[in-house]
This record gives structure tokens, sequence and C-alpha cells, in this order.
């Protein structure tokens, strides 16, 4: 047999072996299907309790090389007077397990299927539809392994929205993922190139990103990991006047879990801020979370997935007792919040600020407030370091907003608030001057107020900012 010829026949083989084992995934594919829309409704109810969303396969046609399925997606009345909606997804599912698709972009490794799922039209949808401009405004295209890994992609289309005077223009999403049949992590990873929002204000968002990696640990199934979103500026404009410009913006997040319970951290970072074209200065924003009961937190999170859909719960009652029993539960483990570094920093000094604050389980929520709070707050700590300089900074940006002020005098108010400032804090033992820097520190334990190394009964440290306070001051004058 000459070249030719082996090669039409392996050709021959692999279309065969390719066309038989198709039709035996398509005999397999509608059972997957169903056990993946159950293990879907399982974790829509994990993730969102008491909503009674709800995933169904209404229809499927097999074929020999590609099927097609027909979803349902029935989501409850929203709060007010709206009715529940039903979303319905077209499926074209390729066979494998060597899909058309997957060949003609030379990937050769072996999957099981590949779903082309997108929205389809309906009543609901109408403006959604008509901001993409008649496409779908959602498509996802995936690869199902053998081993039920998933891989694929998430587009979302191009959409133009006009409201009363707001037009908001959007350049669309694309997004990479990774996951399993069962859930049980997901990585993904996507880019946003523009969104511009006009109306009273023009706002103008360019070069977003975002990836995360998080993976179902515990008993609980809390998805835990990390995430990252990155914007590359932000541009606000109002009445025509200057621009104010935020640049490299960027947050990131990890949540682990450990001996301890869970932990927690979210920081946020502005590169730089302008206006008008003149810089402003930077800020970085880093909270923490720790000491949080694992199997609290879960409720706690599924409430607020919930919610945040703007979803009514089914029994409001049983949400509210679920809700105290939870926040009950996370206080005995008595968890802290922390702000771990709040800094402002311009062009002549840098200013940071740091609390944290140890929670504790009180007697009962039905005590005086001031009773509560104590019981409330375990312990509490804070630090201020208050540049001189960039206070200064801070009146001088006055003469940006207010281009009618007397620049002269805009430069006599800066130095001088800023020598004001350090002069009053050491006056009141708020605090002592340091080089350019004014220093303070807090600490509260056990019912006593430690304010810069000295030692201050509560109720004497709240006299104290009582008379701090503008009516204290008024009462003094009369």
């Amino acid at each position: 047999m000459n070249k030719a010829g082996i090669a039409a026949g392996t050709l021959a083989l692999v279309v065969v072996a390719g066309t038989a084992g198709a039709w035996y995934t398509g005999t397999r594919l509608e059972a997957v299907l169903q056990d993946s829309v159950r293990k879907g409704n399982e974790q829509l109810a994990a993730q969102f309790p008491g909503s009674d969303m709800a995933l169904e396969l209404v229809e499927f046609q097999r074929g020999i090389l590609s099927s097609e399925a027909r979803y349902r997606l029935a989501l409850p009345a929203a709060e007010g007077e709206e009715p529940p909606v039903d979303l319905f997804i077209k499926d074209r599912i390729e066979h494998g397990p060597m899909p058309l698709s997957r060949l003609t972009s030379l990937r050769w490794m072996p999957v099981m299927a590949v779903s082309h799922a997108e929205l389809e039209s309906s009543a609901a949808l109408t403006e959604l539809f008509a901001a993409s401009r008649g496409q779908s405004p959602v498509v996802v295209t995936s690869s199902i392994g053998y081993r039920e890994n998933i891989t694929g992609n998430i587009r979302v289309a191009p959409m133009v929205v006009s409201e009363d005077d707001i037009q908001l223009a959007f350049s669309g999403l694309h997004a990479d993922f990774a996951t399993d049949t069962r859930g049980s992590q997901v990585a993904m990873r996507g880019r946003v190139d523009s969104l511009k929002i006009q109306g009273q204000a023009q706002i103008d968002l360019v070069g977003g990103e975002f990836e995360l990696e998080r993976r179902r640990e515990g008993e609980y199934g809390l998805y835990l990991g990390d995430g990252r979103l990155t914007l590359d500026s932000m541009a606000i404009e109002v009445a025509d006047g200057p621009i104010m410009v935020l640049q490299d913006i960027e947050q990131t997040d990890i949540t682990t879990l450990g001996a301890d319970g869970v932990k927690g951290a979210l920081n946020y970072q502005i590169g730089s801020v302008t206006y008008g074209g003149k810089p402003l200065g930077s800020i970085r924003m880093d909270w923490s979370l720790s000491r949080l009961d694992p199997a609290a937190t879960a409720v706690l999170a599924g409430m607020y997935n919930t919610l945040s859909m703007g979803i009514e719960p089914s029994d409001p009652e049983a949400v509210k007792e679920q809700f105290t029993g939870a926040v009950q539960q996370l206080l005995e483990g008595k968890p802290r919040l922390a702000l771990d570094n709040l800094s402002i920093r311009t062009a002549s000094g840098e200013s940071r600020f740091k609390l944290g604050v140890d929670l504790s389980q009180p007697a009962s929520f039905d005590l005086p407030p001031g009773l509560l709070a104590e019981q409330l707050i375990g312990g509490l700590d804070a630090s201020l370091t208050l540049s001189k300089p960039m206070l200064s900074d801070m009146v001088r940006y006055k003469a940006l907003f207010q281009p009618d002020a007397d620049a002269a005098a805009v430069e006599q108010e800066a130095q001088m608030l800023a020598e004001m400032a350090g002069g009053m804090a050491e006056m009141m033992q708020l605090g002592k001057i340091e080089g350019d820097n004014i220093l303070s520190s807090l600490r509260y334990a056990d019912g006593l107020i430690d304010l810069n190394g000295q030692s201050i009964p509560l109720e004497d440290f709240i006299g104290m900012l009582a008379m701090l306070s503008p009516d204290a001051g008024l009462e003094a004058l009369e």
C-alpha cells in the first residue's frame, strides 16, 4: 500500500472511530446533563439559601455528532412588585471525543463534549437584547473532559443603554475559565476594555482586568482562595469642569481556613490621583478579618448572596432567626476586624492610620447602648501618624478646587493649619510631635483606655471626647 493509501486509510479509521465515539457520547450525554443540573441546583441552594432559584433541563434532542439542549433558570420574585422570571438557555453540544470545533482549532485532546450555550431572547430580556443590538448578551463555550473537568470562555456582548438622561456604553467582556462538574474549584481571568457613563457627570473606565482562583474547602463548602481586580484609569468630569483621573487602581483579596477559623484580607490601592492635570497623591487601604467561625461565615455569606441578587426570601422570619443565630455564633469565636493600613500620600508627606477591633459575645443584644458597646468590643487598638506637610498640601488643593481663591492666603492657611493641628494635639494630650509628624496611639481593654501611654478610665475618656464636640464649644461660649 502506498503512502497516499495509508494516509487515506488512517483518516478513514479516525473518522469511523470518531463517529462511533460521538454516538457513544451522545447516548451518555442526557444522563450527564441531568446529573450536572442536579449538582447545579445543589450549588444554587448552598450559595443562595432561601431563594428558590432552580435550573431545569426542559428539552433534549440527541443527534449523532451533536445534540441540542434547552434549560430553564427560574428566578424568584425580587423585592417589590416584580414577578418571578424564567430565563431560557439554548445549548448546542458537540459530541466527543473529537468535536469538529476542536479539530479546526488544532486541539487534539479528546473531550466528552463541547457546549455552545447562550441566552434566548424573551420578554424579560427585551431591553438587554436591544442593548446588545440583537445578539445574545451572554455566550458560554466550554469543553467537558472525561474526568469531569471543564474549560471554556465567557463572552458578554458590547452594549449601549440609554435611559432618561443617562447613556452607558460597555465594550463587552471576555473571560477564560476552568472548573469541574462538581463546582469544587474555579479559576477565571478576563478583561473589559472600557465602560463609559454619560449624564450630569461623565465617567470613563479604561482597561479593567480580573482574575480569581477559588476552591471549595471544609465541611461547610466555603470558597477560599485569592482574587485580583485592576483598572488602568477612571476619569470623572462634572459639568465641563476639570477632570479628576484615578490611575493604577488595584484590589486584591485572599481567604484561607485554619485551625482558628476563616481569615480574610482585602486590599485597595490607587496609584495616583490628578485633578485638572495636577497631581494630588495616592491612597492605599488594607483590611483584614480573622477568627471567623466557618459555619457562621457560610450562613452569612449565603444570606449576603441572596440579598445582593435582590431576591426576597421565601420565609423572612426564618431568615431573621438564622441571621441572629449566625451572628451570635460568630461573636462566640471572638473575631477581629482590622483596618491594617490607611495611607494617604501627597508630594510632601504621607499619613497613616491603623485600627483593630476585637469583638465579643454580649450577654444580650437588648442591653443599653453604652453597656452593649462595652461588652461587644473586647479590645481596640489604633495608631495615627499625621504628616504636617501632607496637611499643608491638602489645604493647598483649595486653590485647585476654587480657582478664584487668593494663592497667598491659601499658602498662609496651609502653613498655619499644620502648626495649629500639632499644637492642639499636644495641648490636649491627644498626640505628640516627632519631626514633621503628629503621633497618637490608643488602646482599649477591660474598661480602660491607654492614650499615648497614659491610662484613662473609659468614662473620663468619653467626657474628654464630649468636650471636643462642637456643641460643647458652643455651650462654653454662652
